[in-house]
């Protein structure tokens, strides 16, 4: 390791702790050569060389400590100049970057935009960071091509439907889709702390969604091991155990429907009896919630029966409850906006009042609908 006094860098680099691009002062570099293939026979050998700096940044007066490679082989060795170190990428060994593990091209403008928005955060500019973490989640459903509806609600709810995310992971996306939508179209101002959380959270939801199954279909191909088909998990269930679910969604014991209905759902199987079946045990304190989460899973599919329970079940328990998970799961979904808008004029309160919140949940894609039948 070569020490330097006061020598600075060629061109400007972003510090790690300010998020600032400057001139740093070099205090100390080093080289290092890794060979990564050689033939015997041919001669033909390949290698990465590293270079390590140990910086001083003028703004902040932090250390950062950088690694820069580039990969050479026998002949560009011969061919060409060495490079311009500082114009290569670079990677901080202190601070650690926080950056996601698949490096493919696809995954680029997630990476691209995630940076921004830890850069933003460095710089201190909390409200930009936010801005950025809500692109990300826009590059994030473009990762998935999904570039229909136009909006980022709707977006999220079919990445929801498609089962990419799960529905805590759709909350935690609707919230940051919120923070960033205040920090583009209001005054409101975000602190560090919130910031900071944001970008978290932000980080959490990619890692999820592509860091994850990346890694694993790395550790497979390491292991010699196929990748599992992709898709809903294959029913495994024999039609007799199917036939006998079914009839048991008859039975007299609460907790028997229950376990025959959550069965079917989860296995994608028969939602036609399934799904009246779960509808109505949102009215059994016991069961209720588990009875609606399960409904919200099952997404898309179940849209029609909780449309025609709010419009002429029997049960204003019932019909409240499909107001709800309408709101969770019918974003961009015309026909569920025109059920709940008529819902507002019901005769019963409760299922008033849910219908209103759940066009709350909805959105501005309501509006429309909404004065077209009040005539507004």
């Amino acid at each position: 390791m070569t020490e330097h006094k006061n020598q600075f860098t060629k061109c400007t680099i972003r510090c790690g702790h300010c998020g600032n691009k400057t001139l740093m002062i070099i205090l100390a570099e080093g080289e290092h050569r890794k060979n990564t293939k050689f033939d015997k026979d041919t001669g033909y050998e390949a290698w990465i060389e590293y270079k390590i700096l140990t910086l001083l940044c003028t703004n902040c007066q932090e250390i950062n400590i950088i690694q820069i490679s580039h990969d050479w082989d026998k002949y560009t060795d011969m061919q060409f100049d060495k490079p311009d170190w500082e114009l290569l990428e670079t990677v901080y060994l202190y601070p650690m970057s926080q950056d996601f593990a698949d490096t493919s091209s696809k995954a680029q403008d997630i990476r691209d935009t995630y940076r921004e928005a830890n850069t933003c955060f460095k710089a201190e500019l909390y409200t930009s960071s936010v801005v950025m973490c809500r692109k990300t989640m826009e590059m994030l459903c473009l990762y998935f091509e999904i570039e229909q509806p136009h909006t980022l609600d709707g977006k999220l709810a079919k990445m929801r439907g498609k089962e990419i995310i799960d529905n805590k992971l759709y909350e935690w996306a609707k919230a940051l889709k919120h923070f960033g939508n205040e920090a583009v179209h209001s005054s409101i101002h975000f602190s560090k702390e919130d910031a900071k959380d944001i970008l978290d959270f932000t980080y959490a939801l990619v890692e999820y969604c592509i860091d994850f199954d990346y890694k694993f279909e790395q550790l497979l191909q390491r292991r010699g091991k196929p990748k599992p088909s992709s898709g809903v998990e294959p029913n495994t269930l024999t039609q007799e155990i199917v036939n006998q679910l079914l009839q048991s969604l008859n039975a007299n014991e609460i907790s028997v429907r229950y376990y025959a209905a959550t069965t079917l759902a989860q296995k994608n199987i028969e939602l036609e009896q399934a799904v009246p079946v779960l509808l109505n045990l949102t009215e059994k304190s016991k069961f209720s919630s588990n009875a609606a989460n399960c409904l919200k899973s099952i997404g898309s599919k179940a849209i029609p029966q909780l449309i025609n329970a709010l419009e002429s079940h029997i049960s204003n328990n019932v019909r409240s409850a499909a107001a709800t998970i309408l709101g969770d799961i019918g974003a961009n979904n015309p026909d569920v906006i025109v059920s709940l808008v008529q819902a507002l004029k019901y005769a019963n309160d409760d299922v008033q009042y849910k219908a209103g919140l759940a066009l709350e949940k909805l959105g501005v894609t309501s509006v429309d609908i909404f004065a077209k039948i009040y005539n507004l």
